[in-house]
């Protein structure tokens, strides 16, 4: 690599790491509709559910959907929520599936 290219890595790769491990608003706005639905439902209500840090938040279909994968452990096993989360006309999310 030319120094040139080692100079633009080095400068870059801190922004680029800085950039990891932090959420979008929307981010954050989908997890919590989808925990509000996870902790809605009478099987899995009483279960330890991971934060927004240790769940995964993909787009779905562009910005207007998100997909939520929540893990949780009950009764001393783990498993994970899956939660489609819509977004709105006025900007929040809804648990859709």
């Amino acid at each position: 690599m030319h120094r040139l290219g080692l100079v633009v890595v080095a400068c870059l790769a801190p922004l680029v790491l800085g950039a990891c491990g932090k959420s979008s608003k929307q981010d954050q706005l989908a997890y919590e509709a989808c925990l509000a639905s996870a902790k809605k439902d009478a099987k899995i209500a009483n279960a330890a559910f991971s934060t927004l840090e240790q769940s995964k938040i993909t787009g779905s279909t562009g910005e207007e959907e998100m997909r939520v994968n929540i893990p949780y452990e009950l009764d001393g096993k783990k498993a994970t929520f899956q939660c489609i989360a819509q977004k709105q006309p006025d900007g929040t999310f809804k648990a859709i599936f």
